[in-house]
């Protein structure tokens, strides 16, 4: 006699792997084939996958299309079994799915549309934490600031994109046409973070990104003062630098500050 056990994994390899062993213990109705009867529950749970993409990936669909997203949803299942019990890491391998099969690898904006939208995904979820304020920094004694050194907010996730596909995203987002993919002259960084309870993200010029990742890094403020003049002349390198950092403590990014000894 089969046991419950035997019979939970046959039919999990049924609905998982299309193993059609379990149809040794499911009988004919008056109505329906064996096959018919188990194939309700393998249909509902490849819906349900289908579901879950189109609900993490809504501007891969948008840019797609119904018939393009279900080519697309329907192969990753295929590739990719679920392999968590918690649906919200099914889609996970999609970004690169997406980078490395055809037909979609012949478009590379599908890609990092994918990446940007599981990024936002992964920031709104992310760990809490308060942001740094601007009263905390007032606080700073003025000759402690050259050895200011800051950190992100756990949430805060840097990408960098080959394609304009950040701004095909924001033009979907808002149902307006968007732009014709093309490749950028320079890689574009883009920042990724939630504030308060909404996940943003926005493009960094190339003197911010520079200063973004040195900051990231624990380099003091003073460096990288220094670093920004280096970058892009010491005209006025001190406000530019002290303009992002502005920025960043208006948007969220930060979590803490701290002042390093010797």
């Amino acid at each position: 006699m089969t046991s419950l056990k035997e019979l939970q994994d046959s039919f999990q390899a049924g609905i998982l792997a299309g193993d059609d062993a379990i149809l040794g213990e499911i009988n004919d109705s008056a109505r329906e084939k064996r096959t018919v009867l188990f194939g309700v529950y393998r249909n509902a749970y490849v819906a349900r996958l289908a579901e879950v993409l189109g609900n993490d990936y809504e501007q891969v669909h948008a840019y797609l299309g119904d018939e393009g997203f279900a080519d697309l949803v329907k192969a990753y299942i295929d590739a990719n079994p679920s392999d968590q019990r918690n649906a919200r890491w099914f889609g996970r391998h999609l970004p690169a799915y997406t980078r490395t099969t055809a037909p979609f690898a012949n478009h590379p904006e599908v890609s990092e549309i994918a990446v940007l939208e599981m990024a936002l995904n992964d920031a709104f979820d992310g760990p809490d934490a308060a942001a740094l304020g601007i009263d905390e920094l007032a606080a700073i004694r003025a000759e402690d600031w050259p050895h200011l050194t800051f950190q992100p907010h756990p949430t805060a996730i840097r990408l960098t994109f080959d394609t304009n596909a950040a701004e095909i995203w924001s033009a979907l987002k808002d149902e307006t046409a968007p732009p014709a993919p093309v490749r950028l002259p320079d890689p574009q960084a883009i920042l990724v973070w939630r504030q308060d309870l909404t996940a943003r993200f926005r493009p960094l010029q190339a003197e911010e990104a520079m200063m973004w990742g040195e900051a990231a890094k624990g380099v003091p403020f003073g460096v990288l003062c220094e670093m920004v003049a280096t970058f892009a002349g010491e005209d006025n390198a001190d406000l530019r630098a002290a303009t992002y950092l502005r920025s960043w403590i208006d948007s969220g990014l930060l979590r803490g500050c701290q002042v390093e000894t010797d």
